[in-house]
């Protein structure tokens, strides 16, 4: 099986013109069945002007069919702590997920010093 109940995924909403705001879902897979994932967490979204990502206060239920190609599914360690994940915005732009301790996911679309 592709997901299991417990593991902890993030979601990257696949930008589809380029003014879209990226947009985050963090989260612990419930239920995994025919490409559809139920999965409750946390929705993060990139603030257009300040360009700081914030995330939504209360946790949310979201059914994502993962293989509908607008997602990008990244499987996390079970032991990160989906309630200290953030996401950092550098100077030119780049977005790192982070947990502050283990995890640093570099999350940009275009090189940053000739490193992604």
């Amino acid at each position: 099986m592709i997901l299991e109940s417990g593991d902890k995924i993030l979601v990257v909403h696949r930008r589809l013109f380029d003014k879209d705001e990226n947009r985050y879902f963090v989260g612990t897979v419930e239920a995994f069945e025919s490409g559809i994932a139920r999965v409750t967490g946390y929705s993060f979204v990139r603030d257009f002007i300040g360009g700081l990502v914030f995330r939504k206060p209360d946790p949310r239920t979201k059914l994502l069919s993962i293989s509908s190609g607008t997602l990008l599914v990244y499987v996390l360690s079970k032991e990160v702590p989906i309630e200290a994940l953030e996401f950092v915005v550098s100077d030119d732009g780049g977005v790192t997920a982070t947990d502050g301790k283990s995890l640093h996911m570099n999350l940009s679309e275009k090189p940053r010093d000739g490193h992604l």
